[in-house]
């Protein structure tokens, strides 16, 4: 088990589900993990504060100064495809419902009538209109790119049921499965629920109580969080600035490529009678001090009828199947640089053998397109491996000659995170 997964499961451990031995290993093995699930069993005790927090008056004003420094916004270019999945349930349960660093009185105050709401819920649809690129994950955004709209459809019952769309991409999640596509390749990526990070994460929507007590761990261990409440008649709406996360120490690529590892100015405003949100607003916040709308609702419906044809799973995609593992070891035992060096040299003769490996995130259609533009390449330079953000793997900085006589840059996202330990190619192409 790796520190990725365990954390993805604190909140369960918690709620008073049993550890299992590979869990209670991990927890005892690992000083980084023990500290997170401390922090976050510490957050639960400290759920009723003993006096009412008020933010200050300059609040915004802060917020956009201190963000104004954070760094430079880069565009993303990778795909990240194994991420695909858990980025998308991220969109639930990370921005949708609550991402907000809300204190605990508060959250009783202003949404004790949303946890009956929630559990009486049949369904939930909600357009988005949201600054990405069509075929890219559903967490990725880039304030230099205009909106495209995004709609997230939810059904509740003895099976949960979700579904999340735009153009180029779809993901859904039947109860048992959850299936990724690309509709424009015919492509996609699939794995049982039982246990995966999107079922996890979508849980927390679910359950509104379990979702303010996460958000709350998350507050207990987030520096630079800052928030204020204001409220009218029938509203309550909150502003949350929440500070970029990840480790940028080596490399700022990954800085605002999603909203988690954005600096964030993050709006809500719920009715106060049913404790239903209304609409919400999430701005990246710039290094000049102006604001780039990442993601804002244009509307949400509670209750109303779904077709039921998006449940429905298409004919004629090709399946990766990402539970199967991973054929062969040639890029296990070495270094990222190596693997990478190893990857790049292969694509000259095109060696099937080792890049259908390598690139196994990549469905058919896409590694003949891969084949015919990088096939012949030869290596000018590749650098030191670099960590950025929250991507579980590496980038390797690289630059290669194409058969046609042109130069490319590229950042190589590499990840050995499966149970080989084999370096695969998870995106930069």
């Amino acid at each position: 088990m790796n520190c990725h997964e365990f954390q993805n499961r604190i909140i369960d451990l918690l709620d008073g589900r049993n550890f299992t031995d590979e869990e209670r290993r991990h927890l005892e093995q690992c000083p980084t993990c023990a500290a997170e699930f401390r922090a976050a069993a510490a957050a639960l005790d400290a759920v009723t504060p003993r006096s009412t927090p008020r933010a200050s008056d300059n609040l915004r004003d802060r917020i956009l100064t201190a963000a104004a420094s954070a760094g430079h916004p880069r565009r993303n270019r990778i795909y990240r495809l194994f991420g695909t999945m858990a980025a998308a349930a991220a969109i639930f349960a990370g921005v949708l419902l609550l991402s907000v660093r809300t204190p605990a009185l508060a959250a009783r105050k202003h949404f004790g009538s949303a946890v009956a709401a929630m559990n009486d819920l049949k369904t939930l649809r909600i357009g988005l209109l949201i600054r990405t690129a069509p075929h890219e994950n559903f967490a990725y955004t880039d304030p230099s790119l205009p909106p495209i709209p995004c709609t997230v459809t939810a059904e509740y019952g003895g099976t949960t049921r979700w579904r999340i769309e735009k153009a180029g991409r779809i993901a859904l999640c039947d109860g048992e499965s959850v299936r990724t596509w690309l509709p424009e390749f015919g492509e996609g990526w699939r794995r049982k629920a039982e246990g995966y990070r999107p079922e996890e994460e979508f849980a927390l929507l679910l359950d509104l109580q379990r979702l303010l007590l996460a958000e709350q761990a998350q507050a207990f261990r987030t520096k630079g969080a800052q928030y204020e409440i204001t409220e009218d008649a029938a509203t309550v709406r909150l502003t949350v600035a929440m500070p970029a996360r990840g480790d940028f120490s080596q490399s700022d690529y990954l800085l605002n490529s999603s909203i988690a590892e954005s600096n964030t100015l993050r709006e809500y405003r719920f009715d106060k009678e049913s404790g239903r949100l209304l609409d919400l607003c999430i701005s990246a916040v710039l290094p000049d001090g102006g604001r780039s709308v990442l993601l804002e609702s244009t509307g949400i419906a509670y209750d109303e009828p779904i077709d039921r044809a998006i449940w429905e799973v298409p004919e004629g995609i090709e399946w990766i199947d990402l539970a199967e593992p991973v054929s062969g070891a040639q890029l296990a035992d070495m270094t990222a640089e190596e693997a990478a060096a190893r990857i790049l040299r292969a694509m000259g003769p095109w060696d099937k053998r080792l890049l259908d490996e390598a690139l196994r995130y990549y469905g058919t259609g896409v590694r003949e397109q891969l084949e015919a533009h990088y096939g012949g390449l030869a290596i000018i330079s590749a650098g030191k491996a670099l960590r950025s953000g929250e991507y579980p793997g590496v980038f390797i900085p690289c630059e290669i000659l194409l058969a046609d006589g042109r130069t490319e840059k590229l950042m190589l996202a590499l990840r050995n995170d499966n149970p080989e330990k084999c370096w695969l190619v998870d995106g930069g192409l």
